[in-house]
């Protein structure tokens, strides 16, 4: 698939990012049996500057591998074809160039989301910024995500209440869009949101990419609003392409190959259904009825034999490799004029590093610190160790250490407090995973 971006604030950009009958390999090992399995077949498209591609199909058809492999994120298995960034292949410089934003929200759940953004930009940053330019970038980020509002909440998490799951979600994108990166992957941005909030997510994709980069993004099942919110369209169904062209252009593509829609339906919803093989309100293809027929002859009477799952994933992969994917290839295969300045930049030997090791320490400690400090100054823990230690006191007071019994007691007390302390840490998160539950029942009496 061809991928390109422009340039961005801090860094040039792409003009052509490619990747050609890209197909991948993957091998498991056990102890006494070993196992090879194909995750892609031969996917060929492109993305521009300024578009936003999803990447859609069912679950297990290859999606986050594909990304991946896109964002240069992969480990193991065996690659074959090509990955190409205006021309060039994949290398290590490009990292400060690229943002991937995974499906889980990795956040720390006791920082603002301005102190989020903000040790964001101090780390990753050019350290030819100053610390002022960095944490003006971080506030431009907020008001560009519209996240104003909510600047000085907490992110929360599974035990600390935040922000709600769209605005975590854009402090996800804020996090990797704080480095303007020219090429922008998100897994699954959607997932667990409701439709208006999903809604505000793709469109603050669009605004996005309207700055001249280019977005690519999985999606699971859109709505029919968000679907028309793409531009390019990637369906993947067992690992092989499916469709690749314009979103607005992909149900006259299936009616165009007899597979059309026979109640009003969701296009994605529709277009999951045949990825997954599944036939129920869609019109079958002649074609596809006369090649069951004639396969199934020798079993007698075949008037009511519908095609399996499996005839209608090989119908569609037949149809476009015939009647789209050399159309699509020529096109993608034809020399795109990139500049000399553009290549550079992707084959640019010297990576422009954030802050330096000293910095690196000092922000990670500080920020540990204000992420801990929730934890350390609570009045549940230091309760707990104040009470412990007046106990303790009072047991070793007036010990007697000039007699064995006496000693024999100072030497178990040392082992309890060896004990306990070791212990504490795992009884208090015992407790505090289970502390949600526990409320739930009790407020319901």
């Amino acid at each position: 698939m061809f991928f390109s971006s422009s340039s961005s604030f801090f860094f040039s950009g792409f003009r052509c990012c490619s990747l050609q009958r890209l197909g991948t390999r993957l091998s498991s090992r056990g102890v006494t049996t070993s196992a090879e399995k194909d995750i892609l077949h031969g996917i060929t498209g492109s993305a521009n500057p300024g578009e936003v591609l999803a990447l859609m199909g069912p679950s297990g058809s290859g999606k986050t591998t594909l990304l991946s492999l896109l964002g240069g994120r992969t480990h193991g298995g065996i690659l074959q074809g090509s990955v190409t960034y205006n021309n060039e292949p994949y290398t290590k410089t490009l990292k400060s160039r690229i943002g991937f934003v995974t499906q889980d929200d990795v956040l720390f759940a006791h920082l603002t989301v301005r102190e989020t953004l903000t040790y964001a930009a101090l780390l990753r940053l050019p350290k030819t910024k100053t610390k002022q330019q960095k944490e003006q970038r971080a506030m431009d980020v907020i008001y560009e995500l519209g996240l104003e509002r909510c600047q000085d909440t907490m992110v929360g998490g599974s035990y600390v209440r935040g922000v709600s799951g769209g605005e975590r979600k854009r402090v996800c994108i804020g996090n990797e869009i704080i480095i303007n990166p020219s090429l922008l992957f998100l897994d699954e941005p959607t997932s667990g949101l409701d439709s208006t909030t999903a809604l505000r997510i793709v469109q603050v994709l669009h605004d996005i990419a309207e700055t001249g980069k280019t977005v690519i993004t999985t999606i699971h099942q859109p709505s029919s609003r968000l679907f028309h919110k793409f531009d390019k369209l990637v369906l993947l169904g067992k690992g092989s392409l499916l469709y690749f062209g314009k979103a607005s252009e992909a149900m006259t593509y299936f009616s165009s190959i007899g597979c059309s829609p026979l109640i009003a339906m969701n296009p994605a919803e529709f277009l999951l259904d045949l990825a997954n093989g599944n036939i129920n309100d869609v019109s079958v293809p002649s074609e596809l009825e006369d090649r069951v027929q004639i396969e199934k002859s020798g079993g007698g009477d075949t008037r009511n034999e519908k095609p399996t799952p499996k005839d209608v994933h090989e119908y569609l992969v037949e149809a476009y490799e015939t009647r789209v994917a050399d159309k699509e290839k020529k096109k993608l295969l034809m020399p795109i004029p990139i500049s000399e300045d553009l290549k550079a930049m992707v084959t640019l030997p010297k990576r422009d590093w954030g802050a330096s090791w000293w910095q690196q320490y000092s922000i990670l400690f500080w920020r540990g610190l204000k992420e801990r400090r929730h934890d350390y100054l609570s009045w549940m823990r230091v309760t707990q160790v104040l009470a412990t230690a007046i106990i303790l006191g009072l047991l070793w007071w007036h010990s007697d250490s000039t007699t064995p019994k006496g000693l024999q007691d100072q030497a178990g007390l040392l082992f309890f407090v060896s004990v306990f302390w070791v212990s504490f840490r795992f009884l208090q998160q015992s407790y505090i995973s289970s502390r949600a539950s526990d409320a739930q029942q009790g407020t319901g009496g």
